[in-house]
């Protein structure tokens, strides 16, 4: 009898892990931004902003210097391969091409979105310096509907697996001595960014789970019906085995 017990313990292990494996596969996921904004340096001439302000121009216009970040609630996830940006285009002006960067943002989430604190150089600077997530050529002119596809790099993806905190963020800031020069004006209607994220391992409910379960039923119903001493344990893990690909 007690070698009865031990083949069924045997059979209940065999069933839970075949029904935990596959649990795990590649995902995209896209999260569209929590938060967006800009930020203005002091002494500019430009007019103060608020905090139910989504427009995510960045340059300089109007004699003010702006650059803009994107927040994103990314929640749990992990194992993130790559990350792309995506921001529409809407207005620009200055140069045929202009120089975007994005970077690393310190400043907590839930001071960025203070926008009615702008003008405030610190968190300005913060916006355009630091680790770079990636530097892009950008034409001024162009159809306002178009969808901008940012990858960044790996420092992007490397802060976003390591992230403290749900919130990842990103700060905007077009590059050299700017004079009316800007991208993304006009933005501020309901046209939030978004975050397209690659994982190579994401966990996904699987049917599998359940039926390793009932293999593990079956598997002492047989040691029930065939529980004799002439019966080994290898001829009865080949049955569960040939069970559990019947339920497959």
């Amino acid at each position: 009898m007690k070698r009865f017990y031990k083949l069924a313990i045997a059979s209940a292990i065999v069933g839970l892990g075949l029904g935990t494996l596959n649990t795990a596969q590649a995902a995209t996921f896209t999260q569209t931004a929590s938060d967006q904004g800009w930020w203005a340096a002091e002494d500019g001439l430009n007019g103060a902003n608020s905090n139910d302000n989504i427009n995510y121009v960045t340059g300089n216009i109007r004699g003010t210097d702006l650059r803009n970040y994107f927040k994103f609630d990314l929640g749990n996830l992990v194992g993130v391969s790559s990350a792309t940006l995506q921001i529409q285009r809407f207005q620009g002006s200055g140069n045929p091409t202009e120089t975007l960067g994005f970077f690393d943002v310190s400043t907590p989430a839930n001071v960025l979105s203070q926008k009615n604190n702008s003008p405030n150089n610190t968190i300005y600077n913060d916006l355009g310096s630091g680790k770079n997530y990636g530097t892009f050529n950008v034409t001024t002119s162009g159809n306002p509907n178009e969808i901008f596809n940012f990858a960044l790099n790996s420092n992007a993806i490397a802060d976003i697996n390591t992230r403290n905190g749900n919130f990842f963020s990103i700060g905007g800031a077009l590059q050299g001595d700017l004079v009316e020069e800007y991208l993304f004006s006009e933005s501020g209607g309901q046209a939030f960014a978004k975050l397209v994220v690659d994982t190579d391992s994401t966990p996904v409910p699987e049917p599998s789970a359940l039926a390793g379960i009932m293999v593990v039923g079956v598997g002492g119903w047989c040691l029930k019906q065939n529980g004799t001493k002439k019966k080994s344990a290898n001829v009865l893990f080949t049955r569960v085995l040939s069970l559990w690909k019947n339920l497959d």
